[in-house]
């Protein structure tokens, strides 16, 4: 992973910390809402999901993801990306420690795929599309699986 950023779990204790980054992504989420959301994704007994900062060399959290192992269609073990905030900053640094971590994730847990996870709302002057679709499409940014995992 890139030098200047790297990717740490966060446990329930930990997740105060990440607030700041939560409260500029949404305003109204109040501090219990967002510890109480911490908790259901932070169990320690499971390697299934938690949540996972992408850090600076000061410990500074510019990057946050939730995410689980799930099953894709063929039975096949899946890492799914949910609740993706990322505070920008000019250039493709942080993308790319997102795009890493999700990779070494994937591969220490076993998954053949990633996928990420967006609330599904309509794009304004795209009438028919799937923004899904059209957010996939416009990304930069690709999951790599490693060659081992298909």
């Amino acid at each position: 992973m890139d030098q200047h950023f790297q990717a740490h779990s966060i446990s329930v204790q930990d997740a105060r910390s990440a607030y700041p980054l939560i409260f500029l992504y949404d305003a109204g989420i109040s501090l219990e809402e967002w510890l109480r959301f911490a908790r259901r994704r932070c169990r320690p007994s499971s390697d299934r999901t938690g949540l996972i900062a992408i850090k600076d060399r000061r410990g500074l959290i510019h990057a946050l993801f939730g995410y689980r192992v799930d099953l894709d269609l063929r039975a096949r073990k899946k890492l799914c990306l949910t609740n993706l905030v990322v505070a920008r900053m000019p250039g493709s640094r942080i993308d790319e420690a997102i795009v890493a971590s999700a990779n070494d994730l994937a591969s220490r847990l076993s998954c053949q795929s990633i996928s990420l996870e967006q609330p599904f709302h309509r794009k304004a002057g795209l009438p028919g599309a799937c923004p899904t679709t059209y957010g996939f499409i416009t990304s930069r940014n690709k999951f790599i699986p490693s060659a081992g995992r298909h």
